[in-house]
This record gives structure tokens, sequence and C-alpha cells, in this order.
């Protein structure tokens, strides 16, 4: 038979109970750090969705934090909309309504606008498709296929040394 008997004295039982304490407050803490990141990404994502659903277009926003800062990253893809050729004007405006409504910093936006062509009759279905949602689509493939044309014609040589006047 062996008996074991511990003894504490009352401060070393007060420096336990605080170490649990603080230990268990940590812990606490990093869980409401967690769901409050959560919660600012889901309210960044919700507002930019809303944002460009009341302007006509259908995007997908994910939000990143960055590491070490109070910033965050947005990713934004939709379908190569006329509208978001100039995307980097939009995006000044973006930020400073979404820290308005939510409180959040965005450092950065990225775009994508995937556009996935397998065949030359694929082609024309997206541009056929294209030209009744929006005319940029054909716009670029109109320019892209007019580059690869040569324009050869005669010009008398006062033609050549005078500009152009339009």
């Amino acid at each position: 038979m062996l008996t074991f008997t511990l003894s504490l004295d009352s401060l070393s039982l007060y420096i336990v109970a605080f170490d649990v304490l603080i230990l268990l407050s940590y812990v606490l803490y990093l869980f409401r750090r967690k769901k409050s990141l959560e919660n600012a990404l889901k309210r960044i994502s919700d507002f930019i969705s809303d944002y460009f659903i009341n302007s006509g277009a259908e995007v997908e926003v994910t939000s990143h934090k960055l590491p070490d800062s109070r910033h965050f990253v947005v990713m934004i893809q939709s379908q190569p909309l006329k509208r978001f050729r100039y995307s980097n004007i939009l995006e000044s405006n973006l930020i400073s309504h979404t820290y308005k409504k939510t409180g959040c910093m965005i450092d950065k936006i990225y775009w994508r606008f995937p556009v996935q062509i397998q065949s030359e009759e694929s082609l024309q279905e997206v541009a056929v498709k294209s030209l009744e949602e929006d005319l940029y689509f054909n716009e670029v493939q109109t320019l892209s296929k007019e580059q690869g044309k040569y324009n050869v014609s005669e010009a008398s040589w006062d033609e050549f040394e005078s500009p152009k006047k339009e």
C-alpha cells in the first residue's frame, strides 16, 4: 500500500488557478478573433456582391486578410464586360464605399475575366452570345482580326509627305 500526500498552500493554489484562468482567456480570445475575421470577410464579400448586383453585373467575390496586417485583399471574378474595362477607376470608389459600410480597409482588388474558347465553332458561339449581352468582347475580336491584315495602296509623294487630316 502506497500513499501519496500533496499539500498545497494557499499561494501556490492561487498561482495555479491564475495560470488556468489566463490559459482559458487566451483560448477564448483566439476563438473570438477567428470569428470576427470570418464575419469581416463575409461582410466584405456580401457588400461587394450587392454593390455589383445593383448595377446589373453578376460577380463572384473572394476576400482574404493579409498576414500581419489589418488590410484585406479582394478577388473579383466576372464576365468580360465593357464597363469593367477601366476597373482601376472603379476600384477606388469600391474601396472607399466598402470602408464606409463595413469598416474594413481593402488594400488591393484583383480582377479576373475568364474567357474559355476551345475551337473556332465555340468562338463564333461566344461572339454571338456576347453580342447580345455586351459589345466589349466583339470589339476586341474585331480589332485582333484587323491587326493581322495588311492594307497596301498607292499614294502620291505629296500625300506621303503631308500628314493625314481628318
